[in-house]
């Protein structure tokens, strides 16, 4: 009973634009991070190269 008023308050959250702009921020952060450890690889194979 109370886990299935606990999902239904999750999917009313979700369906809100409050839960989706939290949603989209943690996918642009998970996006972010990987960007940002591509490029400390790149930048690791350059500084060997130049080294």
């Amino acid at each position: 009973m109370q886990v299935g008023k606990g999902t239904r308050v999750s999917l009313s959250l979700s369906g809100s634009p409050l839960g989706f702009f939290s949603g989209s921020t943690c996918r642009m952060s998970m996006f972010s991070l990987t960007l940002l450890f591509v490029e400390f690889r790149v930048l690791r194979r350059t500084a060997a190269h130049c080294a």
